[in-house]
């Protein structure tokens, strides 16, 4: 999708279901010789896993904790703006960056955690973001039923309201801001 840009999320059910995944990741990429790419994962602390080495030296050091700077690449600081790279197309998530992150390149998610209310929305809103030549958008979810989802979206798109008047000629006085800044032409309209 979007001409090879499209990124995707994947949804866990805790910090060590990201771990693995992360781990099953990588080891698929490598194992298919996918070097174009690597995957991110996103979650907060340590955790411990002895089932999942880091790498094979820090398995044989006993050393089985791992945490987004030991599972990212060397340097990735903010993941944030890590995930505008071309080399990131997947970020694995445990309660992180399901709500208030802007990716418009973000075009599938994989939920493997249990969704309601508020946080269904938000988490599956990530994926409505524009970008140029963004015409679909696709979810595998894997746990949840799809008419609570329904239900918990319609809960805020049913009984959508405002609370407070909106100023009418808004839209009129921000177009002639900008038709005074000759930025577009009337064609381009």
């Amino acid at each position: 999708l979007l001409g090879g840009r499209a990124m995707a999320m994947v949804v866990t059910d805790s910090r060590k279901a990201a771990v693995r995944y992360k781990h099953a990741m990588d080891h698929y990429l490598a194992e298919h010789k996918i070097e174009a790419y690597t995957s991110l994962v996103a979650f907060s602390g340590e955790v411990e896993d002895p089932q999942t080495p880091q790498n094979p030296r820090e398995l044989l050091k006993g050393n089985t904790k791992h945490s987004e700077a030991t599972m990212n690449p060397k340097g990735t600081k903010d993941l944030r703006t890590a995930f505008t790279d071309d080399a990131y197309r997947v970020m694995i998530v445990a309660n992180k960056f399901q709500t208030g992150f802007d990716q418009p390149l973000l075009c599938a998610m994989y939920v493997d955690r249990k969704l309601s209310g508020v946080t269904a929305v938000q988490t599956l809103s990530r994926l409505n973001r524009r970008a140029d030549g963004k015409k679909n958008t696709y979810v595998l979810d894997f746990v949840n039923d799809p008419a609570q989802i329904l239900a918990a979206f319609q809960d805020y798109y049913e009984d959508a309201r405002i609370e407070t008047d909106s100023d009418p000629d808004l839209g009129a006085k921000q177009m002639t801001k900008l038709d005074a800044a000759n930025i577009y032409t009337p064609a381009e309209v």
